[in-house]
């Protein structure tokens, strides 16, 4: 019997990338994976893909900064015969921007989306993992919740306060004995779609000192700041994140799992 057998796992900014990633490792686990994302074509490929491979799964549409939609997506897991065990929260937003000329609505989309989007599937997915006898939540941070980045100001504000929070509310699961793990991933340099994203100019900035001008290729950047010269995989991150969730990390809470090829060891 698979691990996750009986078990659903929602996970946000699951139509691509380290999500979508996460999407494909549970399902093929046995989980039935809740695949939510603002782009509902998106989130409706990853379910395709997992069903291809025999897995089980349903697309939700989520903005992760709307409460109501948060709870309309729980509200579909609880009508579900497979209760709710782990929440993933995926859905990120990164800008590149000067502070002293960036507005403060482009602070607060980054904020919202990955700040409060993962406070929302905590406040409102921790309760339902507790009552289904306990489980995980999982936070995708960033190496820049740990460290700074000149121009990245608001995705290193908000991924550090993800950082913080999920310890934070980690101890307050403690406290309930509610039996919710809460930790965080830290990636570092990951070869997803959002690296196509950048215009050139943007790629010569997050490749920094010694990467090439209008890079846009992870592998690329990854040669001049990654210590072990590679990019990680989106399935590199999934598996940690499972780990995260399985029975082998019972005693892990509160914890910062940083996935960076040494970029932070430094």
């Amino acid at each position: 019997m698979s691990e996750f057998e009986g078990k659903a796992i929602l996970i946000t900014g699951a139509g691509s990338g380290i999500g979508r990633a996460t999407s494909l490792s549970f399902a093929a686990h046995g989980a039935h994976v809740w695949v939510t994302d603002f782009d509902e074509r998106s989130a409706a490929k990853s379910v395709e893909l997992i069903m291809e491979a025999g897995g089980r799964a349903t697309a939700v549409k989520l903005d992760v900064r709307l409460e109501d939609e948060w709870e309309a997506a729980f509200a579909l897991t609880d009508t579900h015969v497979t209760s709710l065990t782990t929440v993933v929260n995926c859905a990120g937003k990164s800008i590149l921007a000067d502070t002293f000329s960036m507005s403060l609505d482009q602070l607060r989309l980054v904020m919202a989306i990955n700040l409060e989007g993962a406070f929302l599937g905590m406040k409102h997915g921790i309760p339902r993992i507790a009552q289904s006898g306990g489980g995980a939540v999982v936070n995708i941070s960033s190496i820049m919740g740990l460290k700074g980045q000149a121009r990245m100001a608001a995705y290193c504000g908000a991924k550090g306060a993800v950082r913080m929070m999920t310890k934070a509310i980690a101890l307050e699961c403690a406290d309930l004995r509610n039996k919710v793990r809460v930790n965080s991933v830290h990636p570092g340099i990951v070869d997803t779609p959002a690296w196509q994203k950048h215009d050139p100019e943007e790629a010569t900035m997050l490749a920094g000192a010694g990467g090439a001008s209008g890079v846009l290729d992870a592998h690329e950047v990854a040669k001049s700041l990654v210590p072990i010269g590679v990019a990680a995989s989106p399935e590199e991150i999934a598996e940690t994140v499972r780990f995260l969730a399985s029975n082998a990390a019972r005693h892990i809470t509160g914890a910062e799992i940083v996935i960076d090829g040494g970029m932070t060891a430094n």
